[in-house]
């Protein structure tokens, strides 16, 4: 179920996702900002719209935190689409791609990650000694 928090013009959309193996309450939050100029009937109407948006998102899993890491993302990315989608092949060329890939921008969550780290990333590829 999911609660509604007004947060000065904003609002704050929070969904339970059950419990960890610690007993610890697994809940996922976005915020949601109305477009200038809507009336308070079109906010209601859409906030409920968001809501029942974002639960549908968390119980099919197809909401990540922003808070998870490219190392990680990765990590599942393997787990739940690579091995059951492409070919052993392919996994392998990746897997060995993955520590240098990892080496140099594993750290920044995916919420933080910019084209320029990218950028920075492939022209390291160029110095010398980095490229196996």
């Amino acid at each position: 179920m999911a609660t509604i928090r007004k947060r000065g013009n904003t609002y704050q959309i929070r969904v339970s996702c059950g419990y960890d193996s610690s007993g610890k309450q697994i809940e996922k939050s976005i915020t949601w900002k109305p477009a200038a100029g809507m009336t308070k009937r079109q906010i209601e109407k859409e906030l409920e719209r968001q809501k029942v948006l974002f639960e549908e998102k968390c119980r099919t899993g197809q909401f990540l935190d922003g808070n998870i890491t490219f190392a990680e993302f990765t990590a599942r990315w393997l787990k739940d689409y690579a091995e059951k989608q492409l070919k052993a092949k392919t996994i392998t060329g990746y897997k060995n791609m993955l520590p240098r890939i990892l080496a140099a921008i594993g750290h920044i969550k995916l919420s933080k990650l910019q084209p320029h780290h990218l950028m920075e990333f492939y022209n390291s590829l160029g110095e010398t000694g980095v490229r196996p």
